[in-house]
């Protein structure tokens, strides 16, 4: 018999008569069927809790698959087998054509082994030895909706997650456009203005954010220099009195936190040339109850009036000044004293950030240097905090809390659930990360004699080669590392998970100066603000029998399930797109 089939998959041998009869022709092949195995492969390594793809590059449905360990294994130019641990020689035949491979199978998740499955189609089957599991589900630049496990039998029911608020203000901070077209300032001497412009009890006018109404017409506030040193300038509103709450800040901001932040991220461009930051306090953001303070790039650019201009930047105070609300006698939240001055050097970063990561850039002529990616950016302001030894009396635990409640809700570097691109939330998860890579690159030790300078053992080196990057973004978390930010994040993921097996209670480190944790994890205990106590413990799981959704960037962790003895565990996805992945461990 003569199977006819197109090239590469069939080849001729030979032609072996010709027979003329009636004016017609009759031809005669005898063929053979040339074909090779295109899966498996025999470099990778398979796990026999998951189902191998085993193919051919034939088209025909008549190839036998046999194991010399399993024997017959089916049928099929195409078809998913379970397989049992060891080292297999796979042979595919058709026709008698017989080709050959060997394999290797590893065994599926026991003893504390990890495993992680790319949910490439739906539904997907998992042969999990029999047993209790702790599983997450996790997307790279995919994402994944109605998620179900099947199969799962109830295990151990953690904490569901807390429904998510968003509107809970104010927040730390907003994020302010950066004037398109702008004209960065490069010299002192274009600005008409001497080293020792101002002296103490000078005023001058300021533009200031309206923060209600980014899009509106600036406040316009008169104020008054109050403090004048060799490394910071204080404006306060004129005709009002500087409270004690205002000096406090104003001495741990010299003493501390300017000094603390240099040694992190060097110093923000000296924009009007005399030295010095300036910080203007500002009752308009108490009122408008938004943002407890900000950072607007725009004074990095030259003011431009002509609306008509390239560069038209109108509200330009022309110097590196930040803006903060006033604290608040007898408050232990938004406005005390602790929140300003961790809103302050949270600001004092960002003036630092975008210098190296932008300003520089544009100054000398790159007309196409690009500013950080918004989760980015506030996550180097948020582990900034807690390197100044504020993570807790700033408030920074909040936002891990946040996250922690419910993390499925927000990605690690994009939009939340809502379609949000900045949310309290979503900062305390990438405030998690950069820590945990923070002092996986070596993180920090404090000088004996003087606390408030920081001694680099790799973990600053980390966070300034991401600044110096022309790159941003997701990637160039990877390249400063020297590793590819999937990768790190799965690491990060599976240390998150063994926690939750072994219950560790996290060991932080402690700033001496403060006595304050500085860097996040889970499981972290108990925090006292105020007259609140703040828990980190362990992320929220969700029951296995509920459906869920993961969001590129994302993770979302279940509670432990029990694995049947030869019962798979069905994944089932009503949505699924690119990187996503299902990640479990055995407690046994």
């Amino acid at each position: 018999m003569s199977i006819k089939r197109p090239l590469p998959f069939l080849s001729l041998l030979a032609l072996s008569s010709c027979l003329f009869s009636c004016g017609g022709i009759i031809t005669l092949y005898i063929d053979t069927v040339d074909f090779s195995i295109t899966s498996p492969r025999t470099a990778w390594t398979y796990n026999e809790d998951t189902k191998i793809m085993l193919a051919v590059n034939a088209d025909t449905n008549e190839v036998k698959w046999e194991s010399d360990i399993a024997g017959a294994l089916g049928e099929g130019n195409h078809l998913t087998v379970f397989m049992q641990e060891g080292r297999h020689k796979i042979s595919a035949e058709i026709m008698g054509v017989r080709r050959e491979l060997d394999m290797f199978v590893a065994p599926g998740a026991s003893g504390g082994d990890s495993r992680s499955v790319l949910v490439h189609y739906s539904p997907m089957e998992i042969m999990a030895k029999q047993g209790t599991y702790w599983s997450y589900l996790h997307a790279h630049d995919g994402s994944a909706g109605g998620f179900r496990i099947l199969n799962a039998g109830a295990g151990r029911i953690g904490s569901a997650p807390l429904e998510s608020h968003e509107s809970d203000w104010p927040r730390r901070d907003m994020r302010i456009s950066m004037p398109q077209g702008g004209v960065p300032i490069k010299a002192v001497a274009s600005r008409l203005r001497s080293y020792d412009a101002y002296g103490l009890g000078d005023s001058r006018a300021f533009f200031v954010v309206n923060t209600a109404n980014q899009l509106g017409a600036p406040h316009r506030i008169e104020a008054e220099l109050i403090y004048l040193s060799d490394t910071l300038a204080v404006w306060f509103p004129l005709g009002h009195r500087a409270s004690d709450l205002v000096n406090e800040c104003i001495r741990r901001v010299e003493s501390h936190i300017i000094p603390r932040l240099e040694s992190i991220w060097g110093n923000a461009a000296d924009i009007d040339g005399d030295g010095r930051i300036a910080l203007l306090f500002s009752q308009t953001l108490n009122d408008e109850g938004l943002a407890l303070g900000f950072f607007n790039p725009a004074d990095f650019f030259e003011l431009n009036a002509d609306a008509h201009s390239g560069s038209y930047n109108p509200a330009s105070n022309e110097m590196d000044i930040i803006y903060v609300a006033m604290p608040e006698a007898g408050s232990a939240g938004s406005f005390s004293t602790g929140n300003i001055v961790a809103t302050i050097a949270h600001e004092m970063a960002h003036a630092a950030t975008f210098t190296a990561k932008t300003w520089r850039r544009l100054k000398d002529g790159n007309a196409t240097a690009a500013r950080e990616e918004i989760f980015l950016e506030e996550g180097w302001s948020h582990l900034s905090e807690n390197l100044c030894g504020l993570g807790i009396s700033g408030g920074n635990v909040r936002f891990l809390k946040r996250f922690l409640d419910d993390t499925s809700a927000y990605s690690f570097g994009g939009p939340n659930r809502l379609g949000q691109q900045d949310s309290v939330g979503a900062r305390g998860a990438i405030t998690l990360f950069l820590s945990w890579l923070f002092w996986k690159a070596g993180g920090v030790s404090w000088d004996a004699t003087l606390p408030v300078e920081l001694v680099d053992l790799g973990g600053i080196s980390f966070l300034r080669r991401m600044v110096e990057l022309p790159e941003t973004g997701w990637k160039s978390i990877g390249l400063a590392f020297g590793r590819p930010t999937d990768r790190l994040f799965d690491e990060m993921l599976r240390e998150l998970n063994d926690s939750r097996i072994s219950g560790h209670v996290f060991d932080y480190a402690i700033d001496p100066l403060t006595g304050e944790a500085v860097d996040f994890f889970v499981n972290m205990g108990s925090f006292y603000e105020g007259d609140r106590t703040i828990h980190i413990g362990f992320p929220a799981a969700v029951s296995v029998f509920e459906t869920s959704a993961a969001l590129p960037r994302s993770v979302v962790f279940f509670d432990a399930f029990q694995s049947g003895a030869n019962r798979p565990l069905v994944l089932d996805s009503a949505k699924n797109d690119g990187e996503v992945f299902f990640s479990y461990r055995s407690a046994d």
